[in-house]
């Protein structure tokens, strides 16, 4: 038997055990882990992404990052930013699926709040930002959306506006940083996220909290 054949067997018969993902913490551990798989990297990769969006058991920039080393810019930005709203609507519809009537009734009961009369407007631009500014957390976003009363489809064009940034900065950074050692570019692309943070943690405060009256 082909020793290619042979090991592609193998991963599919081992499958990917959480405990492996867990290990995926540095840029160094994830190239080589998906490097290993020779013409499934790519594929392998994407799975990551899903398996990031859905469940971040590893960071999501160490994941991008190593995407533009392994593939390039073109390939690493795809893959980052399709497995990432992949898994994100996987998210949502497991979520939607299992805790949308106990949350609306929950929301409902404690709040008041009908979620069948979310405003779709502010659903999609709350969700663009979130997305586009990394201070809320992927799963809390997917989450709030699925039980919130946001459409699918509202969801899902939010999400992908919202996740082409950080897939660009993040497979960007992995390029500049690990590859071409442009240091210039790295410095760029640092400080273009440092603003995002800032101004994430800025609008965390003084529109959800500082104009509701908290």
């Amino acid at each position: 038997m082909d020793n290619r054949v042979f090991k592609y067997t193998y991963i599919f018969k081992r499958g990917v055990r959480v405990s492996e993902l867990e290990q995926l913490a540095n840029i160094t551990t994830v190239t080589t882990y998906i490097k290993d798989f020779g013409i499934m990297a790519p594929a392998v990769a994407f799975g990551l992404f899903v398996v990031q969006a859905a469940l971040p058991v590893f960071p999501y920039v160490i994941l991008a990052a190593a995407g533009g080393i392994l593939f390039g810019f073109k390939i690493g930005f795809f893959l980052s930013w399709s497995g990432a709203l992949f898994g994100a609507c996987l998210a949502y519809w497991i979520c939607r699926i299992l805790g949308f009537e106990w949350a609306q009734q929950k929301l409902n009961k404690w709040f008041g709040y009908d979620v069948e009369r979310t405003d779709a407007g502010i659903a999609f631009w709350t969700i663009v930002i979130a997305r586009v500014i990394p201070v809320v957390p992927t799963p809390l976003i997917n989450v709030a959306a699925a039980v919130g009363g946001v459409s699918f489809w509202n969801f899902f064009f939010s999400s992908a506006i919202g996740k082409i940034p950080s897939a660009v900065l993040y497979t960007g950074l992995g390029l500049a940083l690990f590859k071409t050692q442009d240091i210039k570019l790295a410095l760029i692309i640092i400080g273009v996220i440092l603003i995002l943070v800032a101004l994430g943690r800025y609008y965390a405060k003084d529109f959800l909290f500082g104009r509701s009256g908290v």
